[in-house]
């Protein structure tokens, strides 16, 4: 396909196109490389098994290539990819298990695509096979030249795109947020909460005044919390060399905390309270030790919450759902990777 050709199908896309470019970005992308020859020649072979089903070098290779043009497109056409092909190569492998993984699970479940859905999307939805808005043959039959495919191996993966697609989809819809859930989060954006943290390196102590000294200090700081004793909680700080950081006025709803850089550390921040606002236990993550306490909570006015607010909440639950169903299936499946084709050249 010439240039011009492809400049002038790229005039016609539309919006109901659109979906098509996100469904089945591969195609697009293919066209940059008409003409050159495979690295990895025609694709006998195959370099991994999802259970039963094979993946072949030719898949491999085009996924390769499309993974490439994305990060060209994002860094420029001039980046070296020289250093980072074995990296890029792993993701590929990936991309094409796991897509043969969620097609697997999802056929077992009864989430399927039809044929007549098949035919209508190549010959409707896909833009680069179209011609003043009638589908081309002859554009259809030079990818699949290029890509040495045939017709069916190119409709299976029509078919496990839209599947794929269909799938997210299903677990976005059944996890939308509620009315109730909406409300309780637009009640925590007004909300917000302000804690004192002081962090201890127990091996920086070591080292500062000998691991006897500094792990009988951390054991008095622990006696000290667990008591409620703040003065000598501030005693053993001092003697620690910790100083106290706050994290300023921050939602409490929120995953992160100024400064707080441990998950540890934030998950425990949620147990602290008015009633009692200094954490009653030394909070351990590895070698650092955090002592908390809450010094401030305000309620500002309350806004509405942007409508994007819940398509995200319901997009994120989605995601996370969607993860750890083809987790568990990956978990029960049989995974086999060639990584002898990470280095073919």
């Amino acid at each position: 396909m010439s240039d011009s050709m492809a400049e002038k199908m790229k005039r016609k896309l539309s919006a109901k196109s659109f979906t098509a470019i996100i469904l089945f970005g591969a195609i697009i992308l293919v066209f940059v490389f008409f003409g050159l020859p495979g690295r990895l020649g025609a694709g006998v072979g195959s370099v991994a098994r999802v259970n039963n089903a094979l993946i072949s070098i030719a898949d491999f290779q085009q996924e390769e290539n499309r993974i490439q043009q994305y990060y060209q497109n994002l860094f420029g056409s001039q980046m070296d990819f020289s250093s980072q092909r074995q990296l890029l190569r792993q993701q590929a492998l990936e991309n094409l298990v796991r897509m043969e993984l969620v097609a697997q699970a999802a056929e077992k479940n009864g989430i399927l695509a039809t044929d007549a859905e098949i035919r209508d999307f190549i010959v409707k939805d896909i833009p680069f096979f179209q011609q003043n808005g009638q589908f081309q043959r002859e554009f259809y039959s030079r990818y699949l030249e290029s890509t040495h495919s045939s017709p069916a191996s190119f409709e299976t993966k029509v078919r496990k795109d839209i599947v794929n697609v269909r799938t997210r989809q299903m677990f976005e819809m059944v996890n939308k947020p509620t009315d109730v859930e909406l409300k309780k989060l637009q009640e925590m954006r007004g909300q917000k909460i302000n804690v004192m943290f002081a962090r201890i390196d127990s091996e920086a102590a070591s080292k500062a005044m000998s691991k006897e000294k500094a792990e009988a200090a951390i054991k008095a700081l622990d006696e000290a919390l667990a008591k409620g004793d703040e003065a000598a909680v501030n005693a053993q700080l001092k003697e620690l060399k910790a100083t106290w950081e706050e994290t300023g006025l921050v939602e409490i709803g929120s995953e992160n905390f100024p400064k707080v850089t441990s998950a540890v550390a934030t998950e425990a921040i949620f147990e602290l309270t008015k009633a009692e606002p200094m954490l009653k236990r030394l909070v351990r993550d590895g070698s650092a030790k955090y002592v908390l306490k809450l010094k401030e909570s305000k309620v500002e006015e309350v806004k509405m919450l942007e409508p994007m607010t819940a398509e995200m909440m319901q997009k994120r639950r989605g995601d996370g759902m969607f993860e750890a169903w083809i987790n568990q299936f990956r978990s029960k499946s049989h995974v086999t990777m060639n990584t002898q084709a990470l280095q073919l050249q």
